[in-house]
């Protein structure tokens, strides 16, 4: 059994070491990050081709999905809902099939379905702003949730010609805050690993 001493001598030593690894691939992670962000910003500059793609990127994920699915239906045995799961793991390769065949069309439903599921989410939001009025900041939340509704609203309005930048727009979007973040998590490792060398030392 160790002593307290022993212990505490120990501590300094495992945090370093478990920061270590951490410490090598921050400049990876800060390279990554600004790769992200790069992409991001050229993104918002070609929505359209960035849209089908995005489009193409939904079919390939629903496609594997659906092989995994089919996979672990024939590996289960006596199964009740094996048909059922069988069936899904069809209409995934359709879906998936259909929009590599036609990414085009596959970008209009899905854009399609982006405005009217920002149209549902923002009313829900504005029911539940007012439903809680005697709360602080609900203002916000209804202002968020009439924000949604605005945006679904214009997306439907102008659908199908909104296909050509809907999607491309909300992943360039996307990017740049994924490459903010890995930054931010990049700088936070360095400045956690030197703290404690200044500490040590």
């Amino acid at each position: 059994m160790s002593t307290p001493s022993e212990t505490s001598a120990h501590q300094p030593a495992s945090l370093g070491t478990h920061l270590v690894p951490l410490r090598r691939n921050w400049g990876w992670l800060m390279a990554a990050g600004i790769a992200l962000i790069v992409l991001g910003v050229i993104g918002l500059g070609s929505v359209a081709l960035l849209s089908v793609a995005s489009a193409v990127w939904f079919g390939a994920m629903i496609f594997v999905g659906g092989i995994v699915v089919l996979i672990d239906a024939f590996r289960q045995q006596g199964w009740k809902s094996r048909l059922l799961h069988i069936l899904i793991g069809v209409l995934y390769l359709a879906v998936g099939a259909v929009t590599f065949a036609n990414p085009l069309a596959a970008t209009a439903s899905l854009t399609l379905l982006a405005g009217c599921g920002l149209v549902a989410t923002g009313a829900l939001r504005l029911i539940v702003a007012f439903q809680n009025r005697e709360l602080p900041y609900w203002g916000w939340v209804a202002f968020s949730g009439l924000l949604s509704v605005v945006l679904g609203g214009m997306i439907i309005a102008q659908w199908p010609a909104s296909s050509l930048w809907v999607l491309g727009t909300f992943l360039a979007i996307e990017l740049i805050f994924q490459g903010w973040a890995a930054i931010a998590l990049a700088r936070a490792i360095r400045s956690t690993f030197d703290g404690v060398i200044t500490k040590r030392g």
